[in-house]
């Protein structure tokens, strides 16, 4: 599936609640359209390693937007696998059904030029 960006101020929120014009917000980071695996690795104290797989659907250098086979809660923080090698801290900010928001927390440089590389390679 080709890559894109997404159009600016489309929100899957829909209207505003303070009248009919369209939400909008200005992002940090542009989102791009991808399909790629996503794995979010559970560990707990006292508990086996959990694997859980997605799809992500949407890329961002602040986030992504998948689908996942376990519902999280929001707030919730977890180890994502974005790519091979490639893992990151982050938290649920959305969720509807299956379907995540998260948002990158607690990134290291290294991390953060790596999510920006791999952005760039999916334009």
């Amino acid at each position: 599936m080709a890559s894109s960006h997404l159009p600016p101020g489309n929100s899957p929120y829909g209207n505003s609640p303070h009248g009919n014009s369209a939400y909008t917000t200005k992002r940090r980071y542009p989102r791009i359209r991808v399909d790629r695996p996503v794995f979010a690795i559970l560990n707990w104290e006292d508990t086996p390693v959990t694997t859980v797989p997605g799809r992500c659907r949407v890329l961002g250098e602040g986030g992504l937007g998948a689908s996942m086979t376990q519902q999280f809660r929001l707030g919730e923080v977890v180890y994502l696998e974005i790519s091979s090698g490639m893992r990151v801290y982050a938290a649920v900010r959305s969720q509807s059904g299956f379907q995540h928001g998260f948002e990158f927390v607690l990134l290291r440089d290294a991390q953060r030029e790596s999510l920006r590389r791999l952005c760039n390679a999916e334009i």
